[in-house]
């Protein structure tokens, strides 16, 4: 694999592999904990979205024309390509029917190089995430060799980028605090929060509300 290649994987949540703490407040909205000494790489649930004072987020937005089209290249072969916005670091596809091991490939474009990010690897399950490291990156073309099974359909895509949302002019000065964990609680659920540094802050939405609720931790 290219030294540049960033790694490739099936989309999943994450295992936690540090200490674990219960927010006090465990209703809907936006949610503002202090970082403990001991946890500073505290995060939410892989599926939820938060990030952290002062870090970089994937910021994942809903951008129908991402998706500029499919091409038969040829017999029992199908290329989506899709084009990246600018500190574009992550491309999630959901495709309508299950893969069944059929062979992918994954090329990203930058800057008139190409960078493979995946080579015939054979997956199963209808998600498909890409990340890559390299700066540039313009295009991203998804191959899928479909022989003797059905032609794949593309069903959901998004593209992250990557920011710092507490530098952005555009979020609320209440969401700017120093050593701050911010997280969208869903509600109907009892969240708990992990030490978890290999985890990426994301989100796929900008605050609506003006302010986020402090709350306490405790241990579960």
């Amino acid at each position: 694999m290219h030294p540049l290649a960033a790694l490739v994987m099936m989309l999943a949540a994450g295992t936690p592999g540090g200490r674990c703490f219960v927010p006090s407040d465990q209703t809907a909205g936006w949610k503002r904990v202090v970082l403990p000494e001991e946890a500073p790489a505290l995060a939410a649930p892989a599926d939820m979205d938060w990030f952290r004072s002062g870090e970089p987020a994937l910021l994942f937005e809903q951008d129908a024309s991402a998706y500029t089209g499919a091409d038969s290249e040829r017999p029992g072969r199908m290329a989506y390509s899709f084009r990246v916005p600018r500190d574009g670091r992550r491309l999630e596809l959901g495709f309508l029917g299950d893969l069944r091991g059929a062979k992918v490939d994954a090329v990203a474009y930058a800057g008139g190089r190409s960078f493979p990010l995946l080579d015939e690897k054979r997956l199963a399950g209808t998600q498909l995430a890409l990340d890559w490291t390299m700066e540039g990156v313009e295009q991203v073309v998804v191959s899928v060799h479909h022989h003797l099974r059905e032609k794949p359909v593309v069903r959901t895509w998004r593209v992250g980028r990557l920011l710092k949302p507490t530098e952005d002019p555009a979020m609320p000065e209440s969401f700017r605090a120093p050593r701050s964990l911010y997280f969208l609680h869903p509600g109907g659920r009892r969240l708990e929060l992990c030490d978890a540094p290999g985890r990426t802050p994301r989100l796929s939405r900008w605050p609506e509300s003006a302010n986020a609720s402090e709350v306490t931790l405790h241990r579960p």
